[in-house]
């Protein structure tokens, strides 16, 4: 299900967004659900590792609220120096295991 939304943007921007219409052969309403799906994607993620930063969530639960895999938040956590007491080296040791 849709649901209509109506927002103002500065004409830079809509600038942009016909640059985008055109590079990607899409009409104005694909490339915008496009793009606030990215932004709420990467917004999902930040919001995760900073409360995997904060230890207020388990890996399992911040990989849940982002939507990816575990291995990929572990990977996520590890790229941004959190310590999760779990390294990307030990699973690939666990990996070999299996």
């Amino acid at each position: 299900m849709m649901k209509t939304v109506t927002t103002r943007i500065p004409e830079d921007d809509e600038e942009a967004l016909a640059e985008l219409e055109s590079e990607m052969s899409a009409d104005r309403s694909e490339v915008l659900r496009r793009l606030i799906r990215q932004g709420l994607d990467d917004w999902r993620t930040e919001r995760a590792l900073d409360q995997l930063r904060d230890h207020s969530i388990t890996l399992r639960k911040a990989a849940e609220l982002a939507d990816v895999s575990y291995v990929e938040m572990l990977t996520l956590a590890a790229e941004e120096g959190i310590d999760v007491g779990y390294t990307t080296d030990d699973l690939e040791r666990d990996l070999e295991r299996i």
